[in-house]
Formats: structure tokens, sequence, C-alpha cells
């Protein structure tokens, strides 16, 4: 991907179909003293002096993988199956890792990007830091995430719902006022009782 850093055209990364079979070796992105020596998500990436390397990143438990750079920034953002690590491509070691464990990810305003999570929905910045979340409490996945005039579109996984046809619930969230609105109602569980546990919770609670 090409970005304009500064006021200079530069290919900061490519992302490789796996690892290389001669030449310069992977460098696992791991902290130190972790050992990974399977292939994950493989990127090779430019120096502003004209070298690369190349950075092998484990895999996270889902199925996103993206590279997401900044314009004025040298700050690259990879998500391997769903967790971040923040990189300069000047220095081949992570500056940042983070376990989001994300399924969706869309682009906001000033370099804002919008995870989904299994039950939440977040905002993070350049910088791969979370600046507000939301958690849908009933949800155990989301999908289809679409944004339009600020208001954030998408279906949640309602757990209680898991027996019905379709468990998938929409819901919308207001970006600017960070409010959650259910546009389908969640099934909320209520546990059947006797009647004498009726009487009891009548008289006495």
């Amino acid at each position: 991907m090409d970005l304009n850093y500064g006021a200079i055209l530069v290919n900061r990364y490519e992302i490789l179909d796996a690892l290389p079979p001669y030449g310069q070796m992977a460098i696992p992105m791991v902290a130190d003293g972790e050992v990974f020596v399977s292939e994950g998500y493989v990127i090779k990436f430019y120096k502003d002096d004209g070298d690369f390397w190349i950075g092998n990143f484990p895999k996270g438990m889902t199925n996103l993988f993206d590279v997401k750079s900044y314009q004025n920034s040298p700050l690259i953002l990879v998500i391997s199956g769903g967790d971040g690590y923040l990189i300069n491509p000047n220095t081949p070691k992570v500056l940042g890792r983070f376990e989001y464990m994300a399924l969706e990810l869309l682009e906001w305003q000033n370099n804002q990007l919008i995870l989904a999570t299994y039950d939440k929905v977040m905002i993070i910045d350049s910088n791969g830091a979370t600046v507000w979340d939301i958690k849908l409490d009933i949800s155990d996945g989301i999908k289809d995430l679409s944004i339009q005039d600020d208001i954030l579109y998408g279906y949640a996984y309602d757990i209680y719902s898991y027996d019905q046809d379709n468990p998938w619930i929409k819901f919308q969230i207001n970006l600017l006022t960070r409010e959650l609105l259910w546009i389908d109602e969640p099934f909320i569980y209520k546990p059947k009782i006797s009647w004498i546990q009726k009487l009891y919770r009548l008289f006495y609670r």
C-alpha cells in the first residue's frame, strides 16, 4: 500500500503469500524469549533508506487480517487473526501488541479505526490504543458493519436466541454520542419459577 508520508510517496509494506524460501529470513514478531517458528501473517517492510525486513506475525483466533498505515506518520498497524501489532518499518520489532480478537474492521474519521469483537465495538487510534468502546452484553459475534452519517450499523449474535431460526439481530451505534440502540429487540432470558417461589418473592422481597 502506498502512503503519502510527508510530501513523498513511499511504499511502506508488502503482504507476502508465505515465508520466503531463500534470502533474508523473516523475524518472528513476538516478545523477547518467546519462540515462534510457524508460518504466520508475513509482511515485508521497507525502511526509509531503501532497505527492508520481513516480519512473521502470529495468527490470532479470528479470520481478520489487514494492514493499516496513516498519513503523516511512520506507524503501521497490523491485524493478524484479530490481534494488533504496532510497527515502525524502520525498526524490526513490535512497538505495541493488542489482543483485540477483532472480527471486523472499518475506517472512520481522523485516522481512527472501528473494530468489532465478539461482544464489543471499539474505536482505536493510530497508536492502536482504544479511544472508547461499547459492550454488547447479549452478543457472541458481530458481523456486516457499515457506516452512514456517523451511525454504525451491524448485526449481533444473540446468545439467548441460539435456538431460533435467525439469532442475528440488528443494532446501531451513534458514533458521535456513543449510544447503542437495538433495532431488533434482543431476547431477554427469564427463568421459569414455581408458584411457591412467586409467593416467596411477593412477600419477602
